[in-house]
């Protein structure tokens, strides 16, 4: 399943970098693109495994505002 979340707060590449790691240590996705440009975040996901209010969570407590869109 193809998700996407709006994501505020990023300023740089290093910004990117640190939402595209965040995502990337739950189970079940792939494919993660982040856009500083488009303020963000689509990756594929296994509904099974991946619990996307999980993620925002994880990409919130990083001082970043994730919602889904």
């Amino acid at each position: 399943m193809q998700k996407s979340l709006h994501v505020e707060g990023m300023t740089c590449e290093h910004c990117v970098n640190r939402v595209k790691k965040i995502i990337g240590k739950f189970a079940g996705v792939s494919d993660i693109q982040v856009s500083l440009e488009k303020k963000e975040a689509a990756f594929s996901c296994d509904p099974a495994q991946t619990d996307v209010s999980g993620i925002i969570q994880a990409i919130n407590e990083f001082g970043y505002t994730a919602a889904e869109k």
